[in-house]
């Protein structure tokens, strides 16, 4: 698997490298520092499966570009990572084409959590930004919209009973995606359990 890194900071960099081998272990990990230099790597790269894209970038910044990177990548998942938290961004993020947001407040385990959701073909978009809030543990009534689509098909399929493996088969996804929905479920309304979410 072929991920581009597209941040200024160096540090950040280094550090993210050594989750995203968490991943799997065949990954291979390219570094930009701006928008010119992943143009660069998108055009010298065969195979690119994934691109983390920072917003505040030198030059242009990464929400502006990403129009463009999204044309000349057509086939690879952007996922915008990113310090800013606001519905703006977020909704931008939408917008340009990206499938997935997430902030750099998640941990490394939530960012993997993300990261496997979106590569087995969903999209990850916080529920907190969708819901112009952030959660709350106390919350747990779900708002609309603070589900995704497939969130709220994982749901009902537990409503009615059906175990983790039935649920992926009747979705067309591996159980491992199906039980990182459950808990961004939980997560989203607030709940402790199935039996409460439900």
């Amino acid at each position: 698997m072929h991920i581009l890194l597209v941040d200024d900071h160096a540090l950040f960099r280094e550090a993210l490298v050594h989750v995203l081998n968490q991943l799997t272990p065949l990954v291979v990990v390219h570094e930009a520092a701006n928008v010119e230099e992943a143009t660069y790597r998108i055009a010298n790269t065969r195979n690119l499966d994934l691109m983390l894209l920072d917003i505040d970038l030198p030059g242009v910044d990464g929400l502006s570009a990403l129009p463009d990177l999204r044309k000349l990548a057509p086939t690879v998942s952007i996922v915008v990572l990113s310090g800013s938290e606001t519905c703006q961004h977020i909704r931008q993020a939408q917008d340009n084409g990206a499938v997935g947001y997430i902030p750099k407040t998640h941990s490394s385990h939530q960012m993997l959590a993300a990261l496997r959701v979106i590569l087995a073909g969903d999209v990850y978009f916080p529920c907190y930004l969708q819901a112009n809030s952030r959660p709350t543990h106390t919350t747990a009534k779900s708002e609309p919209g603070i589900l995704t689509i497939r969130q709220h098909e994982v749901l009902q399929l537990v409503a009615q009973g059906l175990p983790n493996k039935s649920i992926a088969r009747a979705l067309g996804v591996t159980e491992g995606t199906v039980k990182l929905h459950i808990v961004a479920i939980l997560q989203a309304l607030g709940a402790h359990n199935l039996t409460e979410g439900v």
